[in-house]
């Protein structure tokens, strides 16, 4: 498990949330939820979907969906990392949304969509994090091509948060090759080498 993530959210994290409340969000979430689309309560999860800690603004079920989207939007190696607990974007982005609740509720209610929205609304009959993950393929890919709005936005806040959540993780700079500050560890002689250029005496 990775260090406990910092209390404040990254530059660009209200914008990349804003979006999920862009031309109506809410209201059509207030609408799927009158319609009986989304239910009122949520059951337990999968056991390997389950947080792996306490939680402060996400529901257990938003936890979830949020790290399963996180495996199909990032590619197998983060894939790998968030499957094996060692980078957990859900939870990372739940401590981040503490300092931003108003924020945190409109992901959730995002999340909340995105795990139990049906056909029409979304290309899918069952939950989520039910699904395989080239069913859940299907439905990222519907809403990231929709002609609506509000599905292309919530495909681009969902995937913008765990983005964020996950790069921002230390675990997962050696994925992309980063040093992390001032060349980690090895200081100057790390930046140099880095960038490819000889270190000063």
């Amino acid at each position: 498990m990775s260090a406990p993530p910092p209390r404040n959210p990254p530059p660009g994290w209200p914008e990349a949330l804003a979006r999920l409340d862009r031309r109506g969000f809410l209201r059509l979430v207030g609408v799927t939820t009158a319609a009986g689309l989304l239910p009122a309560g949520c059951r337990g999860v999968a056991p390997e979907l389950a947080p792996a800690g306490p939680l402060e603004i996400l529901s257990p079920r938003a936890y979830a969906t949020l790290n399963s989207a996180a495996i199909r939007l990032l590619g197998p190696p983060a894939a790998v990392l968030i499957q094996s607990g060692r980078v957990d974007p859900a939870l990372r982005a739940d401590a981040w949304l503490a300092a931003t609740p108003a924020l945190g509720e409109r992901l959730g209610q995002g999340l909340l969509l995105l795990e139990f929205g049906i056909w029409p609304l979304l290309a899918k009959l069952r939950p989520f994090t039910a699904l395989t993950g080239r069913d859940q393929d299907v439905v990222l890919a519907d809403c990231m091509t929709s002609p609506f709005d509000l599905k292309c936005d919530l495909f681009k806040g969902i995937k913008a948060v765990a983005a964020l959540a996950f790069y921002g993780d230390p675990a997962s700079h050696r994925l992309v090759g980063y040093p992390g500050p001032f060349g980690g560890r090895a200081g100057a002689r790390g930046i140099a080498a880095a960038m490819g250029e000889p270190a000063d005496p």
